[in-house]
């Protein structure tokens, strides 16, 4: 299995702005979307989302590169940045026109839900996890 996910994000007519570009709390739910599905394809069952032992987003950093148009989908690349004992990181790119148009990341913590206050990863998400490390796989280069 690919430790980078790739996905295709169609954008939507409703995302757009009034400047005809994809409206920027738009990305977020986009990003979101790949996340749900890289989760789920590195982690089966165990990424599915669970009210009994919840993670959550913590902190998220986006950085828009280009403007995103409705029209061609977005190709997503997702991977995991780090591993913590309570928390991940995810970071991705997105791609349109054959540029990277948005970088992000996302750090997610583990919750305890009767205290609110953050867990130790289940062993073996973290050992699922830890297998899928990698390094930036995108350099400083803009093309996709």
């Amino acid at each position: 299995m690919s430790p980078v996910f790739t996905a295709l994000l169609p954008v939507r007519w409703s995302d757009q702005d009034i400047n005809r570009h994809v409206n920027n709390a738009r990305i977020v739910t986009l990003l979101e979307e790949a996340r749900l599905a890289a989760i789920a394809h590195w982690l089966g069952e165990r990424g599915i989302p669970d009210p009994a032992s919840p993670r959550v987003v913590a902190s998220l950093t986006l950085d828009y590169l280009r403007p995103i148009d409705h029209g061609p989908d977005l190709t997503a690349r997702v991977w995991v940045a780090s591993v913590g004992r309570t928390s991940y990181t995810v970071s991705y790119t997105l791609h349109q026109h054959g540029n990277i148009a948005a970088r992000a990341r996302t750090v997610l913590v583990q919750m305890d839900p009767a205290t609110g206050r953050s867990a130790a990863l289940p062993s073996a998400v973290r050992s699922s996890l830890n297998e899928l490390l990698v390094a930036e796989p995108c350099t400083g280069d803009e093309r996709a």
